[in-house]
């Protein structure tokens, strides 16, 4: 990596939070929270009816960690998402990044903050990726809007591509890549603006294990070597074993703050993970072991989770 992507200043250095070193950021080694939630509500309203996605959340999110939010479909996880990005305001409750209360920020400092601060993943390729421009425009585009000039554009953009292992790619257009590529690429853009906070909305769900394996390297050389602070979504639960933290909802409400765990105890038995309990619906589940794999489901049907 080159000294300007390291580098502290208003350039890709920024990746670095400010000019902090690799050492700063060590796993473990974060700094004070970046992103508070004290007691938020959101409520939407569908016609005369109001559906609370989010009921009283605390947490907080500290500057320089991996963290994982996961809980089954409807508990509130990408509205959480879609708070911290700005995209949206709590129904109650203060919500703030970097000390600022979000709801309180007039509607041209929030479009500042989503552009200057932070970097969206979606889960569908599609929504990540202008199709008829090349991955070296696409991840130029953001740092364009921020006022980069070309050269430093066209040089930030050739050095985030060989972060996330896609140089050679650079000139190919986004329908001529696998949708691992094609979410590794969203990872660049995503960065090409020097975010303070990276946010993934279920990157790895539409991706096969492989590619999702490499989405999820890239997601953690960013945060290792950049000291980006990372949220992401998901139902994958060996996704959410890569964060270095992970918070369980259900319901709207924090469940619990859930730690890495051993899967196997000293006599031989396996725990499953309370979210994969969740995910399957209960405790009425089936063992089968066949190639190496153990694959547990709900009894009497296909699927089900692998370890």
């Amino acid at each position: 990596m080159t000294d300007e992507l390291r580098s502290p200043g208003r350039t890709t250095g920024e990746l670095r939070g400010g000019g902090a070193t690799a050492g700063e950021l060590r796993p473990g080694a974060f700094r004070e929270a970046l992103v508070r939630f004290r007691h938020v509500y959101k409520i939407y309203r569908i016609a005369d009816t109001g559906v609370v996605a989010l009921a009283g959340v605390d947490f907080d999110v500290r500057e320089g960690e991996f963290l994982a939010i996961v809980g089954p479909s409807g508990s509130g996880k990408s509205t959480i998402l879609n708070l911290i990005g700005g995209l949206d305001l709590a129904t109650a409750g203060v919500v703030e990044v970097e000390d600022r209360d979000l709801g309180r920020l007039p509607e041209g400092e929030l479009t500042a903050y989503r552009r200057d601060r932070v970097g969206f993943i979606w889960q569908g390729t599609a929504r990540n990726l202008v199709p008829y421009l090349t991955v070296a425009e696409n991840v130029r585009l953001p740092a364009a809007a921020r006022g980069m000039r070309v050269p430093a554009a066209a040089r930030t953009t050739m050095e985030l591509l060989e972060v996330v292992g896609l140089a050679d790619r650079a000139k190919h257009r986004p329908g001529m890549l696998s949708g691992g590529e094609q979410q590794r690429v969203a990872v660049a853009v995503a960065l090409a603006n020097v975010p303070k906070i990276l946010l993934a909305d279920e990157p790895t769900a539409e991706l096969d294990s492989g590619s999702a394996a490499l989405v999820l390297d890239a997601f953690a050389s960013v945060n290792r070597e950049f000291g980006v602070t990372v949220v992401m979504v998901t139902h994958d639960l060996l996704a959410a074993r890569r964060a270095s933290r992970r918070l369980r909802l259900r319901d709207g409400q924090l469940v619990i703050e859930a730690a890495p765990i051993e899967p196997m105890s000293g006599d031989g038995r396996l725990r499953l993970p309370d979210e994969a309990i969740d995910a399957l619906g209960g405790m009425d589940l089936e063992v089968e072991v066949r190639d190496g794999e153990v694959r547990i489901r709900r009894r009497g049907e296909g699927g089900g989770v692998r370890a």
